[in-house]
């Protein structure tokens, strides 16, 4: 047995939509926002450590260099790492020789550890007048070792 229904006159059918079709959509666009947002989120969070194992990697001073260091030597004659480290330990650091501009170089490539720096503090022509150790975090201050030229 077969039933038909005629269609409405002057109107063609149109499907029938139902009333939580805009919910749907409306979820749909926040889940995807929301999406992105978080995908944005890990992708900066990912270029940040990245970048900070870079600087720290590029910021090593290896201890023979620094062993051969001698005070007097000019800064243009010397082999020292592209990069110095940003967060130098100058509050771990003993006060500086007057009027020397001190640089700081991690003796170490290890990540997200605290380790030994190198400080290296030049006068204003440019000659090595300090150089010493920065003890890590926690390190005993009699680990220290600072040789100075006058």
């Amino acid at each position: 047995m077969r039933a038909h229904v005629p269609e409405r006159a002057g109107r063609p059918s149109a499907p029938s939509r139902a009333p939580s079709a805009p919910f749907t959509r409306a979820r749909r666009r926040a889940a995807t926002a929301l999406g992105a947002a978080a995908g944005a989120g890990v992708a900066l969070v990912a270029a940040a450590a990245g970048w900070y194992a870079y600087t720290e990697t590029h910021a090593v001073l290896e201890p023979a260099a620094y062993a051969a260091l001698r005070t007097g030597t000019p800064l243009t004659s010397l082999a020292l790492p592209d990069r110095q480290i940003q967060d130098p330990p100058s509050d771990r650091a003993p006060a500086p020789p007057e009027g020397a501009d001190c640089r700081y170089y991690r003796a170490s490539g290890e990540l997200f550890v605290s380790v030994d720096h190198y400080r290296l503090c030049f006068d204003d022509e440019g000659r090595l007048v300090a150089k010493g150790v920065v003890p890590r975090a926690g390190g005993r201050r009699s680990a220290t070792h600072e040789e100075f030229t006058r």
